[in-house]
C-alpha cells in the first residue's frame, strides 16, 4: 500500500486536481479478478492508486524510467511488458498467472497505450486472454479528466482538472467461460463504452 501513499501525497500536493471516486467497494478483498481501465493519461496510474485495493499493475518497461510514476511501479512490484517480441509477451502472461495464483488482482490497460482523444483505442487480446485461462472475473473501470492534467508528452501542469474514476460491475468468470477471447473482449468493450458515455453525461451536467 505504499504506492498509494504516494499517490495521495501526490495529488494532495497539486490542490487544484480534485478525484472523485465511485464504486471502490466493488472491487472484492479476497480473491483476484482482472481490472481493466481506459487510459488517457500517465497520471491514471497515479489516479488508479486511490483505489486503495491490492492489486498487481502491468505497464510498459520504459514507463518505469518515468519521473514518479516509475517509482509507484516499483513500489508495487508491478508486472513489466515487453513489447520486442512474441516471447516477451508470453513471459508477460506468464508473471501475471503467477500474481493471480498468489492473489493479486492484476490492472491493466487494455488499449495498451494513452488515447490522443477521449475515444478508446482499439483493445488488445492480453487482459481477455488471461481472464480465461485463470478463470477469473473482469472488472470494467472508466476514468475521465487525467488527460486535462498533462498535454502528452509534457510535464508541464495544465491547471485544474476533476478526474472521475467509476468501477463497473464486476462480469464474473462463469459468464465468460463458454465465451471466446474476441467475445469477451467486445463484451467488455461495449460495457465500457457505455460506462464512459454514461459518466461523461452525469459530470457534464
Amino acid at each position: 500500500m505504499m504506492a498509494t501513499f504516494w499517490a495521495w501525497h501526490y495529488q494532495s500536493l497539486i490542490f487544484f486536481w480534485k478525484l472523485h471516486l465511485e464504486g471502490r467497494k466493488k472491487i472484492p478483498w479476497n480473491r483476484p479478478v482482472i481490472l481493466v481501465a481506459n487510459h488517457r493519461s500517465l497520471m491514471d496510474t497515479v489516479s488508479l492508486n486511490k483505489l486503495r485495493r491490492p492489486f498487481k499493475w502491468t505497464s510498459k518497461a520504459e514507463n518505469f524510467k518515468l519521473p514518479f510514476i516509475g517509482m509507484v511501479l516499483s513500489l508495487t512490484n508491478a508486472v513489466k511488458i515487453r513489447r520486442e517480441s512474441l516471447r516477451s509477451g508470453a513471459q508477460f502472461l506468464s508473471q501475471a498467472e503467477v500474481e493471480i495464483k498468489k492473489g493479486s488482482s492484476i490492472l491493466l490497460f487494455p488499449e495498451g497505450t494513452r488515447s490522443e482523444t477521449t475515444e478508446m483505442r482499439p483493445f488488445k487480446e492480453g487482459a481477455f486472454f488471461l481472464a480465461k485461462k485463470t478463470g477469473s472475473g473482469i472488472i470494467p473501470i472508466v476514468l475521465m479528466g487525467t488527460e486535462k492534467t498533462f498535454d502528452r508528452g509534457s510535464w508541464v501542469l495544465k491547471g485544474k482538472a476533476h478526474i472521475h474514476i467509476r468501477v463497473l460491475d464486476e462480469i464474473p468468470a462463469r459468464e465468460l467461460k463458454n465465451l471466446e477471447v474476441k467475445e469477451i473482449m467486445a463484451l467488455v468493450r461495449k460495457q465500457m463504452e457505455e460506462g464512459l458515455a454514461q459518466l461523461e453525461q452525469d459530470k457534464s451536467g
